[in-house]
């Protein structure tokens, strides 16, 4: 791929009524930023309905769609695993396969996707997840920034990162709580940052209820992090990151 580039992976466990649409929605952001190479793969989790099919009918169409395929559901961390090392390009980015990201998202991280190290996104319509949504997220939030001292507006949010910093990771979640595992040692290790405010997407199905699994990994996964940062290697994850702050519109930026 060019010196300008971007992985995105799509996890996706059965989701055949919206993994077309998200796979459609990175093109779509893809088609207004042609000095970037936009790769996509979309990894199917073990679904029982069509959702890899589709993918494959994508893969067909389009030749920078890449579909892959686990026998058996291992969760969003271990997919995103497997599709950190299968990601061709210099930055990577994953989605979910709902279509939770909207286009114009997507058009913001990949007109800025070498702005920073890390090119991070926050939400400003809170409002759309309901007030038990909202207190949970921030208190998540507050937890993470206070114990690993970052000051991060959103810790959770989509973000596109150096691949080659990823690769170097050795990560302990199986589901979403990857995102925050993945900023945490990013950060701490001076790496630089933006953060850009864009909006949910709304009106879509889907789960507004944490589930019994999704807090017991959140707990042993801040446990692990914790003890990678402070006691097993403090020496590496000692360093505190740099804001990168920006003077102009970010919607016009292209360099």
């Amino acid at each position: 791929m060019t010196a300008r580039s971007l992985t995105v992976a799509i996890p996706a466990l059965n989701e055949e009524k919206n993994i077309a649409m998200a796979v459609q929605s990175v093109l779509n952001a893809a088609a207004t930023v042609p000095d970037l190479a936009v790769e996509i793969i979309v990894i199917d989790d073990g679904s029982t309905d069509r959702t890899a099919e589709i993918a494959g009918q994508l893969a067909r169409l389009h030749p920078n769609v890449r579909l892959l395929r686990n026998p058996e559901n291992i969760g969003l961390g271990a997919s995103i695993r497997r599709a950190i090392t299968e990601a061709r390009a210099e930055r990577f980015l994953f989605i979910p396969g709902d279509n939770d990201i909207p286009t114009v998202t997507l058009d913001l991280l990949f007109r800025n996707a070498y702005l920073a190290d890390l090119v991070m996104v926050f939400f400003l319509n809170d409002e759309t997840r309901g007030r038990m949504r909202y207190f949970i997220s921030t208190l998540f939030r507050m937890i993470y920034t206070s114990f690993f001292d970052l000051y991060l507006i959103y810790v959770n949010g989509p973000a596109v990162y150096p691949l080659a910093r990823l690769r170097e990771l050795k990560l302990h979640s199986t589901r979403f709580s990857i995102v925050a595992e993945i900023n945490v040692k990013l950060l701490r290790q001076g790496l630089t940052y933006v953060e850009l405010p864009s909006n949910r997407q709304v009106g879509l199905e889907g789960s507004t209820s944490a589930s019994l699994k999704s807090l017991i990994e959140t707990a042993r996964v801040f446990l692990q992090l914790f003890a990678d940062v402070y006691v097993r290697e403090p020496s590496r994850f000692n360093k505190r990151p740099t804001r990168i702050n920006h003077e102009q519109p970010l919607h016009l930026r292209h360099e």
